[in-house]
């Protein structure tokens, strides 16, 4: 094996390419910003690595023993390349090229998913390739130079695009840190996470629960509700790739818990969606968070979460829950959740 190195410098760039997808992922707050800027430099270092291992990945593909002795294998290998190409590939493009989607899915989603699926290709080749991780590969002092310079190389490719896109007025200096691409228009997009669905909802039946670890159970009419016209300027982020600032107006949850009387210990609140759907929110998140009946001076609409939806600055679009019908009080923290929806 003539690089051992690259495959453990792969293993580890692509590990950290995901946690820090990840923290993007779910977050929208500034303070992640660095997050974001070291998934790009990572991704650069990928591609740095790749031209770096290029005489030997050819040289692989061109043996006519591999292919014999392993051609099954190699194959694998083979769609594991292209995957990961294909991943740098659409993150560029999406980086610098502007908005695009395919099948109705936005180069963003696309990126992410096919990063997702390739794990068990890279745990397979991880394991297949297992040798290069022997300390004498690890403990080997050149490593550490050429750590050093992947990190360079990574860095300095990362600020020439993004210069370059700044300097051409290209479509990409526009996005946001997240990677979203502004929405000005009057309206803004109507998302859904998965499976669902804009549902019917009667403002004259409907009712807001606020209950459990709580003193006072309560609940509010749409009428009571409405009458709140507390106002913030927040951004909505939503992971398929667009963000828009809007002005929104209703009630902070901190006056719905005080109202309530969250008991001591208590450790998070559960917002649920008249769908089903639902996200925690820890005491903290919640004492910043609002309960929107308004945006931009109109009521909700429908698609938008008529009659009530979670406006919460520092979380992606996926928290900000819409048709909420209930917040519970909880005696557990907000980790007893899937870090990601999965309904």
């Amino acid at each position: 094996m003539r690089f051992p190195w690259a495959n453990i410098l792969l293993v580890a760039l692509v590990v950290a390419e995901l946690l820090t997808g990840y923290l993007g992922l779910t977050h929208s707050n500034p303070e992640w910003i660095g997050a974001m800027h070291l998934h790009r430099i990572f991704g650069f270092a990928i591609l740095a690595l790749f031209a770096w291992k290029s005489r030997n990945i050819l040289g692989s593909l061109k043996s006519a023993h591999n292919w014999r002795t392993a051609g099954r294998e190699m194959l694998w290998s083979l769609l594991l390349l292209g995957g990961l190409l294909a991943v740098m590939g659409l993150g560029l493009a999406w980086s610098h090229l502007g908005h695009y989607s395919w099948l109705g899915f936005s180069g963003t989603t696309l990126h992410l998913n096919l990063a997702w699926a390739l794990i068990p290709l890279l745990a397979w080749h991880s394991l297949r390739h297992r040798v290069s991780f022997r300390t004498r590969y690890l403990a080997d002092r050149r490593n550490l130079l050429r750590v050093g310079a992947l990190a360079l190389a990574g860095l300095l490719l990362w600020r020439t695009a993004e210069l370059a896109g700044i300097l051409a007025a290209g479509p990409g200096a526009s996005r946001r840190y997240t990677g979203s691409y502004p929405e000005t228009g009057a309206d803004f997009p109507v998302t859904m996470w998965l499976n669902d669905k804009v549902p019917f909802v009667d403002a004259n039946r409907w009712r807001l629960r606020v209950g459990g670890y709580v003193e006072r159970p309560f609940e509010m009419d749409a009428a009571e509700f409405q009458s709140w016209r507390h106002r913030v300027t927040a951004t909505l982020d939503c992971t398929g790739g667009w963000y828009t600032v809007r002005q929104w107006e209703g009630i902070p949850v901190r006056e719905l818990l005080a109202r309530a009387g969250a008991k001591p210990g208590a450790g998070s609140i559960t917002i649920r969606s008249r769908t089903g759907y639902f996200r925690r929110y820890s005491l903290a998140e919640a004492n910043r968070a609002m309960l929107a009946s308004r945006v931009d001076g109109a009521p909700l609409s429908a698609g938008h979460g008529f009659p009530a939806r979670m406006v919460e600055p520092h979380k992606r679009g996926y928290d900000w829950v819409k048709w909420v019908d209930s917040i519970t009080v909880n005696d557990t923290g907000k980790f007893w959740q899937p870090p990601l929806p999965l309904t």
